[in-house]
């Protein structure tokens, strides 16, 4: 099944008392979060949020048990949690996420919320798979493969 990008954006991770700066993809597989390194932070200042980020780790969909919302300090926040763990994010647009989530939980993540996505152009399939290379979710190897199928069609 074709992995499809449903939302992505930027989102900050709170770890304890830290925050980390990063930026979150949540396609019809998982959700993928990438981290802004303190150094290009330092650097870019506030303009790191236009970065994709490095790829920290994901999160099958089918691995998360729980979503939430919850309250932080005077911010709400979302907890995502699994069988094994449980993580904690920010996110500038808190209710799009929480709608996304829902949505790709209760259509079984993978086969449904893939069905129902529109059919897109062969140029807006392309740059969602250069989004996924970008943010260290694919290989290369994988999106030229991609690359090669949508262009062959």
């Amino acid at each position: 099944m074709q992995e499809t990008i449903i939302l992505q954006g930027v989102c900050n991770r709170i770890k304890g008392a830290f925050v980390e700066n990063g930026h979150a993809m949540l396609t019809n597989q998982r959700f993928i979060y990438s981290k802004h390194s303190f150094a290009k932070i330092a650097v870019m200042g506030a303009l790191v949020n236009l970065t994709k980020g490095d790829f920290d780790f994901d999160i099958p969909i089918a691995d998360i048990t729980d979503i939430e919302e919850t309250k932080r300090l005077m911010s709400k926040v979302l907890v995502i949690r699994t069988q094994d763990a449980e993580y904690r994010f920010f996110f500038t647009k808190l209710e799009e996420w929480k709608i996304a989530f829902s949505n790709v939980r209760e259509q079984g993540g993978v086969e449904n919320v893939a069905q129902s996505v529109p059919v897109q152009s062969v140029a807006d399939e392309l740059l969602k798979f250069k989004s996924l290379l970008d943010a260290g979710a694919i290989t290369e190897d994988e999106y030229n493969a991609q690359k090669a199928r949508l262009l062959n069609q």
